[in-house]
């Protein structure tokens, strides 16, 4: 997550992203896993972020082509 909030990914989903993201490789250290709503939020913000890394990457290239 190198991008700042904006109106397809923003600070709220960005701060429980980077919170769930701790927590698995807490987990994962401990040679454990996620609760399994908390693995299925993990797996949504992460493709919400694409596809808002996406939508962005759209925005940039159409104001770069006006």
């Amino acid at each position: 997550m190198n991008r700042r909030p904006d109106i397809f990914f923003e600070r709220e989903q960005q701060q429980r992203l980077e919170s769930l993201m701790n927590q698995w490789r807490e987990a994962r250290d401990r040679g454990m896993s996620l609760v399994g709503a908390e693995q299925q939020e993990l797996e949504m913000l992460v493709a919400e972020e694409l596809i808002a890394s996406a939508l962005y990457a759209a925005s940039v290239a159409a104001e770069f082509n006006r």
